[in-house]
This record gives C-alpha cells, structure tokens and sequence, in this order.
C-alpha cells in the first residue's frame, strides 16, 4: 500500500494483494521506523467498518482511514477503481480521501515498484 498526502488530503494505492488483505481481514496497514531504539514509527492503514461513513484519524502517529463495510466489499469484489470522501476535520475543506486499486505505470519509472498492481486499462491502447 503506497500513501501520497497534500496539504488537504491522503491517497492510499492498493495492490492486488493489499485487495485480497483488505477483503479477507478488513485491515492493511503499513510502517515506517524512524529510530528504533525510540520506538518512533510512523503508520497508515486501511480498515473496514461497522460505520455508515468514510472516517479518517490520527493517532500515536498512525493514520487510519475506516470505510463503511458495504462500500468495501463493492470495492474490493468489483472492477470499481475508487472510494472518494471528504472527511470532516474542522476546516471549512475538509479532508479528501482516496482510496485507489494501483494500476501498473504506462510509462515506467525509475524507482516505482509495479510488483503486484492492477493491469492499466489502457495498456494495450498505448501499445
């Protein structure tokens, strides 16, 4: 699972095999260590909830996004590409989320991982 945030929003880009995770457990998460002797880490995760709404929280340096039970099971056993909300967070913006199946680069990159994405729809277009 790969995180991008901005200023006003978060976008979590899952693998097929973050899919699979995510619909057999209902979580899939991630860490980064910045010092192990102080146990400093920094996380995201993906959780499936018993909620009626897309929630967002940070907490002990761990980003989780909480989505609606029903929305991830059409997301996870569909071809539908994304989950969109804005979060409330206080700010008259509020937060964007996205949720995305991670599609395979057209054009590739040094450094990008395509390991395990999604084939592009487009591929055989731009061939």
């Amino acid at each position: 699972m790969k995180l991008r945030t901005t200023g006003r929003s978060i976008r979590l880009r899952l693998n097929q095999d973050d899919v699979r995770k995510f619909a057999e457990t209902g979580v899939v998460e991630e860490s980064l260590t910045f010092d192990v002797a102080n146990s400093s880490k920094f996380g995201y995760r993906l959780v499936r909830s018993d909620q009626l709404t897309l929630t967002s929280s940070f907490d002990n340096g761990i980003i989780t996004v909480a989505v609606p039970a029903d929305e991830a099971s059409n997301w996870t056993e569909t071809n539908r590409v994304a989950i969109e909300a804005i979060c409330s967070n206080g700010s008259s913006e509020g937060l964007a989320i996205l949720i995305e199946k991670d599609f395979a680069c057209l054009t590739p990159r040094i450094g990008d991982d395509d390991k395990d994405t999604f084939p592009h729809p487009l591929a055989e277009k731009s061939c």
